[in-house]
């Protein structure tokens, strides 16, 4: 394909990226208002239309008073404070639905248009995580409908991490279809870049534990955990790291800390491959732990908690897209003189030995 066809593929691409983006958002929101589990069944053709009557409406509200949540924490309730905690639930999974529409619907287009050579295999890839993501938001659903209060943290970190997946692959691809130039041998810019990406996605999943377990309301202290460096008796019990609120606490800092450590060094060591787009790493990374404190010391203001904790999360997808796209440009760059040199003197040596 010539470079001006692959553009409308790779702008589709980026289009469906900031949709996904729009969907974490709506996650965010649901989440912290608490209002995940309002929708006790999983219709994906019949779910799209909410109630319309009142008879709906008390049909609705009776299956949510039949769950843990509505019987232990939630029986104050009434009608109309549900249909809020409805309609974020609702529109989350509305946009899901519009979502695998944005998505399906361009991709026969471009299919039979001969526009996705080469990319026919990873655009059904694609439309298979989309698809495995949703069952995965079901499947987190669940459970909270029968013992829990709230959905298991670790199906939230499940469903986090494929939303994560499919929002980097699709933004790889998009970058893939609108630059030009050809891929070079991996540099060392590209391989610090996939090292973040891979430390990131560890914090991303102990970032939904911090969410599942609700563990900034524990410990709304910065930059101690109320008040201890290395809270006491975390070595109680098996699965402690991921299981212990002040645990997981502890982790998510260490792991934010080592990324702002990391993320500087690929700053100052691709300066001559990425130039000045590199900052933009080091902004976003800055700004999310800002947003980080910012979420932990004002965890017990709800208000403050809902908005500061939907940009936290965002922005550290905004981290894995700004290094995807680090590390796709690194890609397009010939290594510089000293990346070369070494390699060189690599190579050297084994042939020596």
């Amino acid at each position: 394909m010539t470079p001006s066809s692959r553009r409308p593929v790779g702008l589709w691409l980026l289009a469906v990226a900031a949709a996904v983006v729009v969907q974490v958002v709506l996650g965010g929101i649901t989440r912290l208002t608490d209002s995940g589990l309002s929708i006790t069944e999983w219709k994906p053709i019949l779910g799209v239309i909410p109630p319309t009557d009142d008879a709906g409406w008390a049909e609705a509200f009776g299956k949510y008073q039949q769950i843990p949540q509505f019987q232990r924490l939630k029986s104050h309730l009434s009608l109309d404070e549900f249909k809020v905690i409805y309609f974020w639930e609702w529109f989350h999974r509305l946009w899901g639905r519009l979502l695998g529409l944005f998505f399906v619907v361009p991709m026969v287009l471009f299919w039979r248009r001969g526009l996705l050579e080469g990319l026919r295999g990873r655009a059904l890839a694609l439309l298979a995580l989309g698809g495995a993501q949703g069952v995965m938001g079901w499947v987190m659903v669940a459970s909270g409908l029968q013992e829990l209060v709230y959905v298991s943290h670790l199906r939230l970190a499940a469903h986090f991490l494929l939303a994560a997946v499919l929002l980097g692959w699709l933004v790889a691809l998009g970058v893939d279809n609108l630059d030009e130039r050809p891929v070079s041998a991996p540099s060392s810019s590209s391989r610090w870049a996939t090292g973040l990406l891979a430390v990131l996605f560890v914090q991303f999943a102990w970032g939904a534990f911090m969410a599942g377990l609700k563990a900034v309301l524990v410990a709304p202290t910065w930059p101690t955990i109320n008040g201890q460096w290395v809270p006491n008796g975390l070595l109680g019990g098996g699965g402690w790291w991921w299981n212990d609120p002040l645990a997981v606490h502890l982790v998510h800092r260490s792991l934010g800390y080592l990324l702002v450590l990391g993320v500087v060094v690929f700053w100052w060591r691709s300066r001559a491959v990425l130039g000045a787009s590199r900052h933009a790493v080091l902004a976003v990374v800055a700004l999310q732990v800002a947003l980080g404190v910012l979420v932990t010391v004002n965890a017990i203001v709800p208000e403050r908690l809902l908005w500061l904790g939907v940009a936290h999360q965002v922005t550290g997808l905004g981290l894995m897209v700004a290094l995807v796209v680090a590390r796709a440009r690194a890609l397009r760059v010939a290594p510089t003189g000293a990346e070369v040199g070494a390699r060189s003197s690599g190579v050297a040596v084994l042939a020596g030995a």
